[in-house]
């Protein structure tokens, strides 16, 4: 009898045994993907003030660019194709930005300008610290750089990677903002050229066309960027930023804005000849962004009107589609 009792006591502590060790085997799951979660969303938070503002748009150029066909790319892709690529567009640009911002955002002026405009960054919010987010840029970096060499653009990459290091580590986004426009407009190149070549495919190559495009959207990009320093005046002075609001005074940035808007909104659609289509498409967004620029000069409406100019830039972006598209109909008719 009690050599019965023994054995079911000791199958009962083999039987606890192994499930406590189930338990703590579904805790350390269950901790590793709490851990997987955090950090993506971590990566998110790093991104996301510019995700809509600059994943999307230049991932808009190469589609809608590649969309139009021949007359951006010679051996473009058929449509389907172009679109299947969307992804690894988005790709390319979310980690080409995932560099930039962990580059930025690592520096002690940077953590300090965003506890005031932007406090629920992983660095001012404590979630990491400079020295984590340094070495996760140690590691991102030739990550980034094998991706982009799988998708193809990797000379591009390198240049974007200069032009990060030029712009944070030796101040160029500090300078002038003549500078720090010129330095983003060239960016800007880069980002829009290389997502046209994806979308377009493996086979395609950007025309002549397609280069005179691509140049004239990255002087749009040099002549009304610093639309979004409107918004982050406070964290600029704090920072000894010498942007356009903080030099010319609010009045007058915001005609350095409005004037080269209306003339972009204007010079584009008659580049592309795309009739009174391509005209509805960037005319009136552009007017209602000039109205509001000095309709509403809070934080909150210059935040508005950013993501706005956003929006424009987007509409620029459709006129090669429109104009390939409204030439299939006239050709059909």
């Amino acid at each position: 009898m009690t050599q019965r009792l023994e054995t079911r006591a000791i199958v009962k502590l083999k039987l606890g045994k192994r499930e406590l060790n189930r338990l703590k085997g579904q805790d350390r799951c269950s901790s590793n993907a709490d851990s997987i979660r955090n950090f993506l969303y971590d990566l998110w938070l790093f991104t996301e003030s510019d995700f809509f503002t600059f994943v999307g748009p230049d991932s808009a150029f190469g589609i809608f660019g590649a969309l139009a066909g021949p007359l951006l790319l010679d051996n473009p892709d058929p449509p389907l194709k172009v679109l299947a690529r969307a992804p690894a567009v988005i790709l390319f640009n979310w980690s080409n930005l995932l560099i930039f911002d962990l580059a930025n955002q690592r520096l002690p002026e940077s953590v300090e300008e965003d506890r005031i405009n932007k406090p629920h960054r992983p660095l001012p919010s404590g979630r990491w610290t400079p020295t984590s987010c340094r070495r996760l840029l140690l590691v991102s970096l030739p990550a980034v750089f094998i991706i982009n060499y799988l998708l193809g653009p990797w000379v591009q990459t390198s240049l974007l990677f200069t032009l990060t290091w030029m712009y944070n580590d030796l101040g160029g986004g500090d300078e002038d903002f003549i500078v720090r426009n010129l330095i983003i407009g060239f960016a800007f190149g880069l980002y829009n050229a290389s997502s046209l070549q994806i979308a377009g495919g493996p086979g395609s190559r950007i025309n002549d066309t397609g280069v005179i495009w691509t140049s004239i959207i990255s002087l749009v990009i040099f002549t009304t960027m610093h639309s979004q320093d409107m918004k982050d005046q406070a964290g600029d002075r704090s920072r000894g930023r010498r942007t356009a609001p903080i030099v010319l005074g609010d009045f007058a940035a915001r005609g350095t804005i409005a004037i080269p808007i209306a003339v972009w909104s204007v010079v584009c659609p008659l580049f592309w000849r795309a009739g009174f289509e391509g005209y509805v498409l960037t005319v009136p967004l552009g007017g209602y962004i000039i109205w509001r620029l000095y309709a509403d000069r809070s934080f909150t409406g210059d935040r508005r009107s950013w993501k706005l100019w956003t929006l424009w830039t987007a509409s620029l972006y459709f006129l090669p589609t429109v104009k390939q598209v409204s030439s299939i109909e006239f050709s059909i008719g």
